[in-house]
C-alpha cells in the first residue's frame, strides 16, 4: 500500500516529484512572455527549502501568458532564476517577464540540462511603480482601469486602488510619479519615488528644471533622490526633482546654481571676514544635502571637516558641542559672544586666570602689610598719624582678608574653560 503523506509534507514531496523530472517541451532559445503567479522572497515561503533554501531566493513560478491556470495555481515545473546575479530587480506578482531556457550549473554532467532565466519586469504601462496585468479572472472593479489601456488609452484609475494582487505587503500607490527625462540623461527609477539621474545641464529646455539656469549644454550634474514631494499634476504626468521639497536629496554639480532655500541665514560670526558665498548663487562644483535631518556618525573613528577658505556653522536655535575629554579651540585669535565692534571697546580681551590671581594674592598680601604699617605709624613725637590710622580701618582688613581668600581658594578659576597667552 502506497505511503499516505498529510499537510505541509505532502506539499513538499509533491513539489519535489515535479521539479525532479525534465520538462517535457523545452522552449531552448525562445523568450517566453509570462505572468508572475509567485516569488520567493525569504525563509518563511513555503518552496523556500525545495527551491534551493537560500539559493532560490528570487526564484519566480509563472504561466505562459496564452495558457494561464486559475487564479492562485502554477505549474510548479514553470520556475525561473534571474537572468542578472548582479541587479536585483525582483518582478511582483501579476507582473509580465521573460522568460528564456538556458543551461543550468549541472550542464558539466549533463549537456542537455536546462533551466528558466528571467529578465526584468516588461514595461507595459511605462511606470516605474508597477507593470502588472490582472488576471484574466479578475472581477471587473479590478480590471475596469486596465480594460481601457487594452484598448490604447493610457491607464489612469481614478480611485485609490486598482485592487490588483501585488504581494502580501506591497500596496499600490496612485501618487508617485515618473521623472522627466532630458536628452543625454541616464535615469535609474525605484517603485516608490527614489531615483539616481545621471544629467546635465539642458538651458532652454522646454520643461524648465531647477538645474539649468547657468553653465553649459553638458556639464553634468547627479542627482540622488530618496521620496519624492506631493506633486499637484496627475500622477501619470513626469516631473523632475525638487530640491526644497523632495523628502532627502544629494546633488553632485559641476556648474549649476541650485535654488535651495538655506534653514538658517545667520552671519554674524562673519564680521572680521568674508561669509560664503550665498547658497542659491553659488555656481561651483559642490556636493549638496539635503533632508529633514542629516546625521554624520563614524563608528570607528573620525569625523573630518575641512575647509580651504572656512566653515560655517549656523542655526535657528544653538549650536552645541559635548564631548567627555575637552573641546579644543585653536586659533590666532577667538571671538566668544560676538566678533562686531571695535576691539579695547566694544570687544576686549580674555584675562589669563592663573596669572591674575598670582596678581591678586601679591596685591592682598602687600595689602595686609601696609594696614599692620599704616594701624602703628606715629610722628617723630610718638603721636599716631590719623591719616595712616584712617586707612587702616577695619574695613581695609577685611578687604585685604577677602581678597586673599579668594586667592587661596582659586575661586576666580575656571575648571572648565582655558585660554592660552
Amino acid at each position: 500500500m502506497p505511503e499516505v503523506i498529510y499537510g505541509s509534507s505532502a506539499i513538499v514531496k509533491s513539489v519535489k516529484d515535479v521539479v525532479s523530472k525534465p520538462n517535457p517541451s523545452p522552449a531552448n532559445g525562445k523568450l517566453i512572455s509570462a505572468r508572475v503567479k509567485h516569488i520567493i522572497l525569504d525563509n518563511n515561503d513555503p518552496y523556500f527549502k525545495t527551491f534551493g533554501e537560500w539559493n532560490s531566493i528570487g526564484t519566480v513560478f509563472w504561466d505562459p501568458i496564452e495558457q494561464p491556470t486559475p487564479d492562485g495555481e502554477f505549474n510548479f515545473k514553470n520556475y525561473a532564476v534571474p537572468f542578472f546575479s548582479n541587479i536585483k530587480n525582483y518582478p511582483l506578482l501579476n507582473e509580465v517577464i521573460h522568460v528564456l531556457q538556458l543551461s543550468t550549473n549541472n550542464i558539466a554532467t549533463d549537456i542537455t540540462s536546462n533551466g528558466y532565466y528571467y529578465f526584468p519586469p516588461i514595461n507595459i504601462w511605462n511606470s516605474q511603480h508597477h507593470n502588472a496585468l490582472p488576471p484574466a479572472s479578475g472581477v471587473p472593479n479590478q480590471t475596469q482601469d486596465y480594460d481601457s489601456a487594452f484598448q490604447g488609452e493610457v491607464r489612469r484609475p481614478e480611485d485609490n486602488s486598482t485592487e490588483i494582487n501585488l504581494g502580501s505587503t506591497f500596496k499600490e500607490k496612485l501618487n508617485i510619479h515618473p521623472l522627466l527625462p532630458y536628452e543625454g540623461d541616464v535615469i535609474y527609477e525605484g517603485r516608490w519615488g527614489n531615483s539616481i539621474r545621471l544629467g546635465s545641464t539642458v538651458k532652454d529646455a522646454y520643461n524648465k528644471n531647477q538645474w539649468s539656469d547657468v553653465g553649459e549644454n553638458g556639464n553634468p550634474i547627479t542627482i540622488i533622490r530618496n521620496g519624492q514631494t506631493n506633486y499637484t499634476s496627475d500622477p501619470w504626468v513626469p516631473e523632475t526633482e525638487d530640491i526644497n521639497r523632495d523628502a532627502s536629496d544629494i546633488w553632485l554639480t559641476t556648474t549649476q546654481k541650485l535654488p535651495i532655500t538655506p534653514s538658517s541665514n545667520l552671519t554674524d560670526s562673519y564680521a572680521k571676514s568674508k561669509a560664503p558665498e550665498d547658497p542659491r548663487e553659488y555656481s561651483k562644483n559642490q556636493i549638496v544635502l539635503n533632508s529633514g535631518r542629516l546625521t554624520f556618525n563614524a563608528k570607528n573613528d573620525a569625523i573630518i571637516l575641512g575647509a580651504n577658505s572656512t566653515i560655517h556653522l549656523t542655526a535657528n536655535e544653538s549650536v552645541n558641542a559635548d564631548a567627555s575629554k575637552y573641546i579644543a579651540l585653536t586659533a590666532p585669535k577667538i571671538y566668544l559672544g560676538s566678533s562686531q565692534g571695535t576691539e579695547g571697546t566694544n570687544i576686549q580681551s580674555a584675562v589669563l586666570g592663573e596669572d591674575l590671581n598670582a596678581l591678586l594674592g601679591e596685591i592682598a598680601q602687600y595689602l595686609s602689610t601696609l594696614n599692620t604699617a599704616f594701624s602703628s605709624a606715629t610722628d617723630s613725637l610718638a603721636v599716631p598719624i590719623v591719616s595712616l590710622l584712617s586707612v587702616a580701618a577695619p574695613a581695609s582688613l577685611a578687604l585685604s582678608q577677602r581678597l586673599q581668600a579668594v586667592v587661596n581658594g582659586k575661586n576666580l578659576l575656571s575648571n572648565k574653560v582655558k585660554v592660552s597667552k
